[in-house]
């Protein structure tokens, strides 16, 4: 699904089905994606959001990849060539988010890859699946350009968690260290982290203190209250702890003058910024003291992300000037690409507008959510809506031309029969069926039965991100090739 030919090489065709059809078909996909949020965040919590994102992304990585690799075997020389761009450029995207974490750029990345692929769903849908080009709207990039800038979409809000436990207020020490465990990181040997405890913000609190030092007794990190650096303190006082290591806590902890205690009520973030020094990263190390017990359950969040850099902080004039500057000027370029062409093709930015609105509204209530119950970053909820939109619009496609497989001539090799044989609407879904279902069992048996340590270059959420970059990068290949094959003709 890959948009790339002129937009006014698009015809207007009478034979098209009416907007109504892409709508009701985009409308089914949120309600499918919300329902499966809702069942993941009540079945798991937050760390279920995750499970979902993983457990749902290798069905469509595998399916989309197979069509793909299609393409290569009957694209000769030059697909193969291309082949192997995407292939170079994929492990050059890794080894950068290997090195310096790029989290954001991954979601903006495959949320530009989401836009794309529905402006092709749109079309193809109204064209009831008899599109013969592939489309490229006119002014569609800097209207995505336009969405970015007006939507503010900071690295911050793609923060992933590595890893996510919860504690209530009676498994925390009364005046002690309390361990924050979790499953152990095999490769986090000189690798910086950042962790914190979401505190509860209700006044009957179970209310608890963590101590902090005002001298700099750590120089790989920092202390940070609310994602911001905190100039009442330095570090917080913690200790890593190691898959090896015992469970007898760390020696009891001294007050000191250098130090001072930091509430964990009000519902703000505590946390801190540190570096590994050995591998398999199992838990944290925190002094709690009980201050005092309204007599109420109190959840303590705990997350670990793989993501230090300070969150960005609201613009300052001059650069929120050179926003709205840069918004107007793309406001202008996407009606002068646009308005040519407006006339003809009213419906579907009506449509694409429609889109955007729905998830700015989203975006909105993840954003103002209430804190007793973990709502999914934006990032999550666009990639399960994008595995939602392929499934029904393959469906869709597939009930739009039952005659498909009778008109196709006969396959000769194996791949090309399995591909053809994927063309049968029943055959599709219970291969859909079975690999979403060998998928969710392996998520299932790695987060939450402790399933053997190498089965998290499958299905753990952060080494999932590399798999999502393969999966946008070579979506460009058909661009490529087609582009490739129009200089042929020419």
């Amino acid at each position: 699904m890959n948009p790339d030919v002129a937009f006014e090489q698009f015809p207007s065709q009478t034979w098209q089905a009416p907007t109504a059809l892409p709508l009701r078909n985009f409308f089914f996909t949120v309600a499918l994606t919300l329902l499966a949020l809702a069942v993941a965040g009540s079945l798991f919590g937050s760390i279920g959001y995750e499970m979902l994102v993983v457990s749902m992304g290798w069905p469509h990585i595998l399916l989309g990849f197979f069509f793909y690799f299609g393409k290569v075997l009957r694209g000769g020389e030059r697909a193969r060539t291309t082949f192997v761009l995407l292939t170079l450029a994929t492990f050059a995207l890794w080894l950068t988010h290997y090195t310096f974490t790029i989290t954001g750029f991954i979601s903006i990345y495959f949320t530009y890859h989401v836009f794309r692929d529905e402006v092709f769903i749109y079309f193809q849908t109204r064209a009831k699946h008899r599109l013969k080009t592939a489309v490229h709207v006119a002014g569609f990039i800097p209207f995505i350009l336009l969405m970015f800038l007006v939507t503010d979409p900071r690295p911050q809000h793609y923060r992933h968690d590595l890893r996510q436990v919860t504690l209530q207020n009676t498994n925390l020490s009364n005046a002690g260290w309390t361990l924050f465990p979790f499953r152990p990181i095999s490769y986090s040997q000189n690798k910086e982290f950042y962790f914190y405890l979401q505190t509860p913000n209700n006044e009957d609190a179970d209310a608890f203190n963590v101590v902090a030092s005002t001298a700099d007794t750590r120089r790989d990190g920092e202390i940070r209250i609310s994602d911001q650096r905190w100039v009442m303190a330095s570090d917080l006082i913690f200790k890593p702890h190691y898959a090896e290591d015992g469970n007898t806590a760390p020696e009891p902890l001294s007050q000191t003058e250098n130090t001072i205690p930091v509430s964990l009520k009000g519902g703000h973030k505590v946390g801190q910024t540190f570096m590994a020094e050995r591998n398999n990263l199992a838990g944290i190390w925190i002094p709690t003291t009980h201050v005092m017990a309204p007599g109420r359950n109190t959840s303590f969040d705990f997350h670990l992300t793989p993501d230090t850099t300070l969150p960005l902080p609201q613009l300052s004039p001059f650069l929120n000037t050179l926003r709205w500057m840069l918004i107007v000027i793309l406001g202008l370029l996407v009606l002068w690409k646009v308005a040519p062409q407006f006339t003809r093709n009213r419906e579907f930015w009506i449509y694409f507008v429609l889109f955007l609105v729905i998830f700015a509204l989203l975006q909105k209530g993840i954003r103002l959510g209430k804190e007793e119950y973990a709502f999914p970053i934006m990032f999550q909820l666009i990639v399960v809506f994008h595995y939602w939109s392929w499934y029904v619009f393959s469906v869709d496609k597939l009930r739009a031309l039952p005659d498909a497989r009778t008109n196709m001539p006969v396959a000769s090799s194996l791949y090309a029969r399995a591909i053809s044989s994927f063309r049968s609407l029943p055959k599709f879904i219970a291969m859909t069926i079975v690999l979403n279902l060998m998928s969710i069992a392996g998520v299932i048996w790695y987060s939450k039965l402790a399933g053997p340590a190498p089965l998290r270059f499958a299905f753990d959420y952060s080494y999932f991100l590399y798999f999502l970059v393969l999966h946008v990068t070579f979506s460009f290949a058909p661009k490529l090739l087609r582009a490739r094959a129009k200089e042929i003709e020419r």
